[in-house]
């Protein structure tokens, strides 16, 4: 017997609002993100739920969180709504004319190194393109998130994705503002640095980043201790400039402020290269016009000294 797969009418109302409501977790972020108000985000779930005869979301006055008919709903429909978004921008891009809104997520330390050189340029080359940055540490899931693609360090991410390299290799090293070295002395090794100030990162899954180094073809970790923790590398970088610790960071950050002197870069020789910042997508999604028009210019356009090209 035929299985009757007509969906009933009406039934795909709201799914958008309740996935950026469990995106987010949040009722009035989601309501920011897709330009209504919160009352009327309320309201399309609230109408999904009765459509559906189950709560998808406990609400508290604190929290939003899902129940477990949402969490099945959400497992479900999240592929299944970004199945029918590839297939709008699918149609809607056929003439391939890149256009529509590309989502990035995109690791917070890389916004400035990556995206300052590039994005004026690029946002007046593709004016029909809606660029969306979504700065995010986590690895986070592409389709269910509603992403385009992502941005990371290394290329051996998952076996479901495909890495294209956007950047070459660079290093991460320490930095510190003069006034700190005055007060405190230079480290002049690595081991040193048990006896200095260093701003330490809280990564997105709870543990702090090691301060990796290398010394011939030998890679080690320094336990670093200081008075400030932070989970932003815009903080990091403002914890540092006020002169109370050292930080490291990916020398293309920390580029600009070594050349004006604000800050001053040790133990050089003994940093490490990272393999660089490779653009991610999942290996079923099709390759939008939108998505090859931000790889290509990326590569085209940022400077040599990031991009790995020879100046």
């Amino acid at each position: 017997m035929k299985q009757d797969l007509t969906i009933p009418h009406g039934a795909l109302d709201g799914i958008e609002a309740f996935l950026r409501v469990a995106e987010r977790r949040s009722f009035s972020a989601a309501a920011a993100d897709l330009g209504v108000s919160p009352s009327a985000i309320s309201q399309t779930v609230k109408a999904l739920e009765a459509r559906i005869g189950a709560p998808l979301f406990m609400r508290t006055t604190r929290s939003v969180g899902l129940t477990q008919a949402g969490e099945m709903f959400l497992e479900r429909a999240a592929p299944a709504y970004s199945g029918i978004a590839d297939a709008y921008e699918a149609a809607r891009n056929l003439g391939n004319r890149p256009a529509g809104r590309l989502r990035i997520n995109l690791m917070r330390g890389a916004v400035q190194p990556l995206f300052e050189p590039i994005i004026a340029g690029f946002c007046e080359a593709y004016p029909e393109i809606e660029l969306e940055i979504y700065a995010d540490d986590a690895l986070s899931d592409l389709s269910a998130g509603g992403f385009d693609a992502g941005v990371r360090m290394g290329e051996s991410l998952d076996v479901d994705v495909i890495a294209v390299r956007l950047t070459g290799p660079f290093r991460f090293v320490v930095a510190g503002t003069p006034a700190y070295f005055e007060k405190y002395g230079r480290p002049e090794t690595p081991e040193d640095l048990r006896n200095h100030r260093c701003v330490r990162f809280r990564l997105a899954t709870g543990a702090l980043m090691p301060w990796t180094f290398e010394k011939g073809n030998r890679e080690f970790d320094v336990a670093v201790t200081g008075p400030v923790i932070v989970n932003d590398w815009i903080a990091a970088t403002v914890a540092m400039r006020s002169g109370i610790a050292m930080i490291m960071t990916a020398e293309p950050v920390a580029k600009a402020m070594v050349e004006t002197g604000e800050v001053e870069l040790v133990l050089t020789e003994f940093a490490g290269a990272t393999s660089g910042l490779f653009l991610y997508y999942p290996s079923r999604k099709q390759v939008m016009p939108k998505l090859r028009a931000f790889i290509d210019y990326v590569r085209e356009y940022l400077p040599d000294d990031l991009s790995g090209r020879s100046a």
